[in-house]
Order: C-alpha cells, then sequence, then structure tokens
C-alpha cells in the first residue's frame, strides 16, 4: 500500500482542475440560483482551514482533501461570477413581432441549406435600450442571404418574427437557453421577408474590430470555396470543408456531408479543436525549427527551439482569431500555447500538468464549458493520451542497421503507435458519445485511422500554405492538394458510414452514471501504478448501467407536436412540424422510428386534430391550433378521449367533456416539455421546466409564446 502512494506523489496538482470543473458544474447544474454567501462562507472557511492542517497536522492526505474542497468551492464561485458578469436582456415572451435595425456580427449557418446569421441589434423597435438583447441569433429562407450580397460588418434593417431562446424540447434535454445565456443571446427567430442595407457606423471601438475580423473571415470563406470549386465535381462542397476547418465557417457544407462525417465518427474535424491546432502549431515548430538549424550562423546565435515554439504561439493565437474563437478552439489554443509556453521555460511540453494548468485556465475564462461535451471529450481525451506516453519507454536501437532496416521498423512501430493512441482517444471519448448523443460509431477506429495522416500531413499543412500564400499561384497549388486530401477523406466517411451497422444507437442511462464513468477516466488516467485500472470499473458504467425506462408519449414544448410509443418504437403525429425533440426523445430511449402507416392505425389525424381510435389503447386526443376546435371537433375529442393534449387555451369545459382530464396552454407555460407514462390509475407526467428549476436562463420559456 505504501509504495501505491509514494507513486502518487505530488499528483495532487492533476486533480485541482478536476475539483474546479466540478464545482463550477455543481453550480451550473443547480435547481435554484445560489445566493452570494452559500458560495463563498464554505470555501473560505476552508481555506482558511488550511494553513492550520498544515501547522498542527501531519496527515497530508486531510490536507489534500481540504484543498480539493477549496477548488470545489472556488469551481463555484467562479462560474456564478460568470453568470452574473454575462447578464443581458432577454425578450419577452409575449410579443413576437419586431422591426430590426442591427450588424451583421457573423454567419453562423450550420450547414448549406440552414442560413443563419448573428446580429448585434442597434435598436428593436418597441424596446427600450436596457431591453434590447446584446446578440440575436436569426434563421433566413434559402438564397436570401446571397441575393441581398450581405456580409459580416454589415447593418441590415428587417422585420423578424423572435421568441426568447428555445427551452429544452423533453425533460431533461439540452438546454439552449442556458447555453445562450453565456453567449449573450436574448432572442432567436425567422426573418420571412427581404433584408434592407443601411449605412450605419458602430458604437464601439470593441464592435468594430469584431466586425472588421469576422468579414475578413467571410472574405477568406468565400476566396477559399471560389478557387476550390472549378478543380472538382463537388467543387464547392470542398471548399466549404476547407473553409470549415480554417475559418469555422460551415454555411457551404452540405447536410450529406455533414451526415457523412457523423456516422463514421469523423464529425470531429468539422470542428476546430485539438487535431487543427496541434498539426497547424507543430508544423509551423517543426518547419521554422528545421529551416532555421539548416543555417549555421543562426543556429549558433539564438535558441532556435525556443524562437520557433514563440512563433508558434503568435501562429496559433492568429488561427483562433481566424477560427472566430469558437469554445473547442479556444480550448485547443490554450493546450497548445501552454505546450509551446514550457519550451520557452525548458519544461516538458507534452505533460499532464501542462494540461492540467491549459484545463485551469479554460475553466476560470469560460466556466460554462464544463458542462459542455466538446469540453469533457477534448479534456478527457488528450489526458488519456499523455497518459498513455507516461507509460511507454523509448525503446532500444542497434548500433550500425541499415537504412531499409530502420525505415521498416519506424513505419511499423508508428503504425503501432496510432493503432494504439486511435483506440486510446476512442475509449477515453465513447462514454461521452453515448450519454450526450445516444450513439457509438462502429468504424471510428478504423475511419480515423485512415483519416488521420491525411489531414496531419498533407490537409492542414497545404490549407496553412494555401491560405497564406493564397493571392499567388503557390497558395492556388497548395490550395488544390488540400482539396484533394478533403476529397479522399469525404470518400473515407461516405464508405465507413455505409458499411454494415456502421451506428449503434444507445439508450440514456440514469444522468448521475455519466458523472462515475468521468471520475473513472480521471482515476485511470492521473493515477499511477496497476490501481489505476480500478477506474475501469467506474468508467464502464455508461454501458452496463440499467437503461431509463422509455416514457409512452412525448409532447412539444409549445404542444404543437406530439409522440407515440409502441413498444420498442414510436410514431410522431406531426411529421412534418418540429421534429427535433422528436428525434432527440427517440434517441434519449433507444426508440426505432414508424412510418405515418402507423400513426393513420392508431389515430384519425385532420388538419390541427388527432383523435385516437376505438382500437387504440392510447386514449388521448390532441389539438393542434392555437385557436379552439369547434363544438363537433371537441366533441369527437371527448368521445373518444379520457385525455386531451390542447395547446390552446381552455375557457368552460363543456358537458360533454365532464370526464375528460385535459392539458392546456396554462400547463405548457408551466411545465414547458411532457413526458407521459401509463400507469393503473391514469398518467404519470414528467415536465421539464422543474428540471430546468429557477435560473437567470430559465425564466422564461419558449412554452410561454401562443
Amino acid at each position: 500500500m505504501s509504495t501505491i502512494v509514494s507513486a502518487q506523489s505530488g499528483r495532487i496538482v492533476l486533480w485541482l482542475p478536476v475539483a474546479l470543473a466540478f464545482g463550477a458544474a455543481f453550480y451550473l447544474e443547480l435547481r435554484h440560483e445560489p445566493d452570494w454567501p452559500w458560495l463563498i462562507v464554505p470555501g473560505g472557511l476552508m481555506l482558511a482551514a488550511l494553513p492550520l492542517i498544515l501547522r498542527f497536522s501531519s496527515s497530508s492526505y486531510l490536507y489534500n482533501l481540504i484543498l480539493l474542497l477549496v477548488m470545489f468551492s472556488a469551481g463555484t464561485l467562479i462560474a456564478k461570477l460568470r453568470t452574473e458578469q454575462v447578464r443581458a436582456p432577454v425578450l419577452s415572451p409575449y410579443e413576437t413581432q419586431y422591426n430590426v435595425t442591427a450588424f451583421i456580427v457573423d454567419n453562423i449557418s450550420p450547414s448549406a441549406d440552414k442560413p443563419r446569421l448573428l446580429l448585434a441589434p442597434i435598436a428593436v423597435r418597441g424596446l427600450r435600450s436596457h431591453e434590447t438583447p446584446v446578440r440575436l441569433r436569426v434563421t433566413f429562407r434559402p438564397g436570401t442571404i446571397e441575393a441581398a450580397d450581405i456580409k459580416p460588418g454589415d447593418a441590415i434593417s428587417v422585420f423578424a418574427l423572435l421568441n426568447p431562446p428555445p427551452s429544452p424540447s423533453m425533460p431533461g434535454g439540452y438546454d439552449f437557453a442556458r447555453h445562450a445565456w453565456f453567449q449573450g443571446v436574448g432572442g432567436v427567430g425567422f426573418v420571412p421577408g427581404k433584408i434592407e442595407r443601411i449605412d450605419v457606423a458602430p458604437q464601439s471601438l470593441r464592435l468594430a474590430l469584431m466586425l472588421q475580423l469576422n468579414r475578413a473571415r467571410w472574405e477568406l470563406t468565400q476566396t477559399l470555396v471560389r478557387q476550390i470549386t472549378p478543380g472538382f465535381q463537388d467543387g464547392e462542397a470542398l471548399g466549404g470543408f476547407a473553409a470549415a476547418l480554417v475559418t469555422g465557417h460551415e454555411a457551404f457544407l452540405p447536410e450529406q456531408l455533414i451526415s457523412h462525417m457523423r456516422d463514421s465518427g469523423l464529425a470531429h474535424i468539422l470542428s476546430i479543436s485539438g487535431v487543427h491546432m496541434a498539426v497547424v502549431g507543430g508544423f509551423i515548430f517543426f518547419l521554422l525549427r528545421g529551416a532555421m538549424a539548416a543555417i549555421p550562423a543562426l543556429a549558433l546565435r539564438i535558441p532556435v527551439k525556443k524562437f520557433a515554439a514563440a512563433v508558434s504561439i503568435v501562429c496559433v493565437l492568429a488561427y483562433l482569431a481566424i477560427s472566430g474563437a469558437p469554445a473547442p478552439a479556444v480550448r485547443a489554443a490554450v493546450v497548445a500555447s501552454v505546450a509551446f509556453a514550457a519550451i520557452l521555460f525548458d519544461r516538458r511540453a507534452l505533460s499532464l500538468r501542462a494540461l492540467a494548468i491549459a484545463a485551469l485556465f479554460v475553466i476560470i475564462l469560460t466556466p460554462e464549458a464544463v458542462i459542455q461535451p466538446g469540453f469533457q471529450m477534448s479534456f478527457c481525451a488528450t489526458a488519456a493520451l499523455l497518459a498513455l506516453a507516461e507509460t511507454i519507454r523509448p525503446e532500444i536501437r542497434e548500433i550500425s542497421v541499415p537504412l531499409w532496416v530502420r525505415a521498416v521498423q519506424a513505419s511499423l512501430n508508428g503504425t503501432k503507435l496510432s493503432l494504439v493512441a486511435s483506440l486510446v482517444a476512442t475509449l477515453a471519448t465513447t462514454p461521452f458519445a453515448i450519454a450526450y448523443f445516444n450513439r457509438f460509431s462502429v468504424y471510428s477506429l478504423l475511419s480515423n485511422l485512415l483519416e488521420a495522416p491525411i489531414t496531419a500531413f498533407v490537409v492542414m499543412p497545404a490549407l496553412a500554405l494555401g491560405t497564406v500564400l493564397s493571392a499567388t499561384p503557390i497558395g492556388w497549388i497548395c490550395l488544390r492538394v488540400a482539396a484533394g486530401g478533403l476529397w479522399l477523406i469525404a470518400q473515407i466517411a461516405a464508405w465507413t458510414s455505409g458499411l454494415p451497422h456502421a451506428v449503434i444507437t444507445w439508450p440514456s442511462a440514469p444522468g448521475f452514471v455519466l458523472v462515475l464513468a468521468c471520475l473513472g477516466l480521471m482515476w485511470v488516467c492521473l493515477i499511477r501504478g496497476r490501481v489505476r485500472w480500478a477506474g475501469v470499473l467506474l468508467a464502464s458504467t455508461i454501458v452496463w448501467w440499467p437503461r431509463l425506462e422509455a416514457t409512452d408519449i412525448w409532447i412539444d414544448p409549445q404542444g404543437g407536436n406530439a409522440a407515440i410509443r409502441v413498444d420498442t418504437s414510436a410514431y410522431v403525429l406531426r411529421p412534418k412540424v418540429r421534429q427535433y425533440g422528436f428525434e432527440q426523445w427517440t434517441q434519449h430511449y433507444g426508440l426505432s422510428k414508424l412510418d405515418q402507416a402507423s400513426r393513420d392505425r392508431d389515430y384519425v389525424c385532420q388538419g390541427y386534430g388527432c383523435v385516437p381510435k376505438a382500437s387504440n389503447p392510447v386514449k388521448v386526443g390532441f389539438w393542434f391550433s392555437n385557436k379552439p376546435p369547434n363544438a363537433k371537433r371537441l366533441a369527437e375529442l371527448c368521445g373518444a378521449s379520457t385525455l386531451i393534449v390542447m395547446r390552446n387555451p381552455v375557457g368552460d369545459w363543456p358537458q360533454v367533456c365532464a370526464g375528460v382530464n385535459r392539458i392546456s396552454a396554462g400547463d405548457f407555460r408551466r411545465l414547458g416539455a411532457l413526458e407521459l407514462t401509463r400507469q393503473d390509475k391514469g398518467w404519470a407526467i414528467k415536465a421539464a421546466q422543474p428540471f430546468r428549476g429557477h435560473r437567470y436562463w430559465s425564466s422564461v420559456s419558449e412554452a410561454d409564446v401562443f
């Protein structure tokens, strides 16, 4: 036992960011907004106790435990400070039509089929300045943005249908409103008509600089697409692929490519993150170091390695700015910068300590990131790879070995390391993929093994050179080379995603299971010795823990759609309306989708009403219109149902419906999205709003809009 304990000497520093992250996550998941004393006093008392423990106790275990609790408390306080710092107005749910004048901050389209802009409002008619949101996220009709020829930095005037950020589409589901709160987005909506460009100057220097940077990024995106498109059959898609890797814009990506990348386990490439920063930073570092080392006059006079590391930090930060600084890119840039800074201070560049420092930086700057899948997956994968590197011992090399033998050995060793590293990274991210996305890409290891060398040695270096030299013939050649590599990656994604059983869906386990799995992963990565493998049992809980029991009915937060479970499958009542929530619900419980014929077997759906047939065991009727049904339709619903779900408010309940229960507009305003489970004496209701509690971002619900 003493050997195991002594092996952990100095490792407490690696657990500090873990405790800080769990503290921030604890705050963000609370049901009620805590008052300041509850966050300050416990941590202050424990911090004051640390010197006393150090003075009067020889137990390092007690000191380390209190230190971790102090970091946990600090995490809650940092998250609270961040929440207050970004506090901004959110639109009221009772008004939806607005005339908006705003600057276009950025194009945030998730694909070519969904044009979307981020706006900085100048004025919103009907709202005073202190009621106007800092940012709005609006969607346009396809082709509208191109027809108006508008770019980031332009000022526009539009008529928009706006709502507050939406509440979860199912109980316990993804809460976009919380994400929007930390982004300053106080309203989302749709622009149904034309766009009018106006001439207005930005009011602040910060906004002006942001607009200029984003305009340059968008023009670079268009340049990449324009230069790559003519050389390939699917040139615009490949140009959009290249732009996604350089500027972060996905506005030219087709849905089919995104689907193939997701099903093949390569979707992480589309988000600028650790791989991209590592390749670009590493390429600049080794290229500059090699070039300077080849010049004796420089190599003998300046520290070549440190100079290359300093330039690499500058290049990484420049790449971060060009990418638009999305959250995954910020995390990756911090990690890369810490690694290169370690070289400047004669420390080991790639180590768990450097990763711990990077994690501390990220959590302090953006504590809300700790509950995001990208943060958890990237840091766990990196920690697993660094833990693997700690266990690898350099092989003894033979003397006077022929060059061709050495080349074969290097190739075999490289292949083995790539296989092991890909396997370790896949295992480290699998619990999060199952917990958040309810899916596992079976051929992810194969597709990543085939893709990794293409991205690392062809695509990213060629894109880096092609972007810098885009105005020269050399840049044009580099971009074509990069596009060729991207074409190969697209083919790999299409092939592996089309193989039999390429994706396995996995129903969700209870929420605390992911916490156990995460702790198990951290134990495996941060503990030394054989005792580390005890963490595998916890890490694997995400696979073997009993799944959640599926509910019988899902209802949209506005009452605009619903779905019915039939054994291990489900059908939706309105196949072309509000499908996101239905998709999320079926994935969460691992349900397969039934076609419209299954619905028609159980329900008669006409207009806004769905009446259960006599043979249907689910005696629940639905009315999806904002306006109440006429007397005849209401009588049909009441005659066939024991429960009616109505989107509209209910006044006097007629005598024909006296024995029928109802869920109506007031219930949706109070409860949000619903799940119903059949019981002997009626229906058990699980609602979204109680899961959200009373927080700044949950005070206004999309369910309030009718």
